[in-house]
């Protein structure tokens, strides 16, 4: 029997065990910046590229398929989505899921989909400068606003303003990651943060897991830490379910997961934004351990009709806390090992080193490392995370001169 042979679009690598696990063979396109020599080994071609030029990655595609076809194409990671999604298309196999992926790439998109549909309301503004900013500012009657890149990702350039001297502080930091695009201003929704992690095959949609979230806070809510099952009423969950599977129709999804998040308020859940991938942050090992629901696994089979593979959940509760020092040098780091062998810890990982310079928090690639837990309940999994996370002792002396966010 012909093994069959999928083509992976960008990645961090934990795809390929699960491919490996299903008897795939993989391609692979990758960005140079995380080129890797082992996942090249392991690849029945390997190119890296800039797979988000189309114009590069579509003839690199035709000529492999043509030479050794493919049975699906995929991509988990953000900015593979859309190229992944049109590889698909263009070569006639499984994957393509471009409605979806374009509805919540840009939210600007998802926003106006929301709006036409009258689901999730949240009064919001397309910038083109920062006076539109101010005006928008001025209807909310005192009421901070969000600006975010529309097609951003990361947390990066994500930053609240409650005032015009913020707006003035905060807006060059925001329209630099954005770039050419215009810059979306959201009204503020108060209220606890959570993911939604689901799974769709063919058009049929299921909630895996709820997970809590915790971030800095403003202005720039770079997540700090997960922690799941997240700890809701019948009531709370429900409604937060009833209106991601609402979404999930709206943006025509087919077949992969859908990684949500958004706030429970007072007038119940709204929608922050929507990536037609896994969550990142081991939000998607999480799902595993606690659901058993292997996303990737789950999509791969679904897409090169295999059998669903069975859910063992592994966890009652999981938690990852991250370490976000920010504006120090590094003197000493101590107590990595005593992290590991915590009661728990499922994985230690920490990048701080002697001599190293950390500037301020900005996005999720300014964390340096984590440590995930198992636990018998979700308080017990933030205790034991928390508890591990500290026993890393860091002898820091703060930056002079450094700009705050």
């Amino acid at each position: 029997m012909r093994q069959q042979h999928i083509l992976l679009v960008g990645g961090r690598g934990h795809e390929l065990p699960k491919a490996a696990a299903l008897n795939l063979r993989h391609s692979m396109i990758q960005i140079p910046e995380r080129a890797n020599e082992a996942h090249a080994a392991a690849a029945a071609r390997y190119a890296v590229l800039d797979y988000r030029n189309l114009d590069e990655v579509l003839p690199l595609a035709r000529d492999w398929h043509a030479a050794d076809p493919f049975d699906a194409v995929l991509s988990f990671t953000e900015y593979g989505l859309e190229p992944a999604s049109r590889i698909a298309i263009d070569l006639g196999v499984p994957g393509g899921n471009l409605t979806a992926v374009l509805a919540t790439r840009d939210k600007t998109r998802t926003r106006a989909l929301l709006d036409r549909h009258g689901l999730s309301p949240v009064r919001h503004r397309l910038c083109t400068a920062v006076s539109d900013a101010a005006a928008f500012l001025d209807e909310l009657d005192g009421q901070p606003l969000v600006l975010k890149p529309p097609s951003g990702g990361l947390s990066e350039g994500v930053y609240v303003v409650g005032s015009a001297r913020q707006l003035a502080e905060r807006w060059p930091w925001t329209a630099a990651v954005a770039g050419r695009e215009p810059v979306l201003a959201e009204e503020f929704l108060t209220g606890p943060e959570y993911s939604v992690e689901s799974v769709s095959r063919h058009g049929r949609h299921e909630v895996v897991m709820v997970t809590e979230k915790m971030t800095t806070g403003s202005p720039g809510f770079v997540e700090l830490g997960h922690q799941a099952p997240a700890r809701l009423d019948a009531g709370d969950r429900d409604a937060i379910e009833k209106l991601v599977l609402q979404f999930l129709d709206l943006i025509g999804q087919r077949t992969g997961p859908v990684h949500s998040e958004l706030r429970r308020t007072p007038n119940g859940p709204r929608l922050i934004e929507a990536q037609t991938r896994v969550g990142g942050d081991q939000i998607w090992e999480m799902c595993q351990l606690v659901s058993g629901a292997d996303q990737i696994t789950e999509t791969l089979s679904a897409l090169l009709g295999l059998p669903d593979p069975p859910r063992v959940p592994k966890a009652r509760a999981a938690a990852i806390r991250f370490f976000s020092h920010e504006n120090v040098r590094i003197r000493h780091v101590d107590g990595v090992p005593d992290a590991e062998r915590a009661p728990g810890v499922i994985r230690a990982v920490c990048t701080l080193r002697p001599g190293r310079q950390l500037g301020p928090l900005v996005s999720s690639d300014s964390r340096q490392g984590y440590v995930l837990c198992a636990g018998d309940s979700t308080d017990d999994a933030v205790a034991r995370a928390e508890a591990a996370r500290d026993l890393v002792r860091v002898d820091a002396v703060p930056l002079t001169g450094t700009a705050a966010r």
